[in-house]
């Protein structure tokens, strides 16, 4: 059971983190933005957004690290590349929906915050790195986007 010091130090932790996490609204003329040179083709977007197969989907999910942090999902990676035999089918077709219809489901962009030290005794929230641990069905989704022949 949680006691004032602890529920309070939660909610000094997420206010703090809310704020420096936080995005802002930048407006930026149509003239800067048109002077933003593209870097990438419209036909290796193409290739990056083709839908993979099942090969390059259970390739990804294996070459992940094992033995990491619970997911959002509440399962690290390795229980994927472990109970491949029971969760394939599923996975397989959820990652190519996600290429045939462009949408991430919100669960999957779901994260939790990590605080991992910058300093030997921290004694502000500023002495913490925040790391995000995503989804596994993202990371997949970011691997096999990033292992395209595309960037090779």
């Amino acid at each position: 059971m949680y006691d004032q010091g602890t529920s309070r130090l939660q909610e000094v932790g997420i206010a703090y983190f809310r704020t420096f996490l936080a995005s802002q609204l930048i407006e930026i003329s149509e003239d800067i933005l048109s002077s933003i040179p593209s870097l990438v083709t419209h036909q290796e977007i193409s290739s990056i957004m083709t839908i993979p197969t099942r090969k390059e989907i259970k390739d990804a999910i294996f070459s992940m690290s094992r033995n990491r942090a619970l997911e959002p999902d509440g399962f690290p990676a390795d229980f994927y590349s472990t109970c491949w035999d029971i969760v394939r089918t599923d996975l397989v077709h959820a990652i190519k929906e996600f290429f045939r219809c462009k949408i991430f489901p919100r669960s999957w962009k779901a994260t939790f915050i990590a605080l991992i030290p910058k300093v030997v005794n921290p004694t502000s929230f500023r002495g913490f790195w925040p790391i995000s641990l995503c989804n596994v069905c993202y990371k997949v989704v970011s691997k096999i986007i990033t292992t395209s022949e595309c960037f090779s």
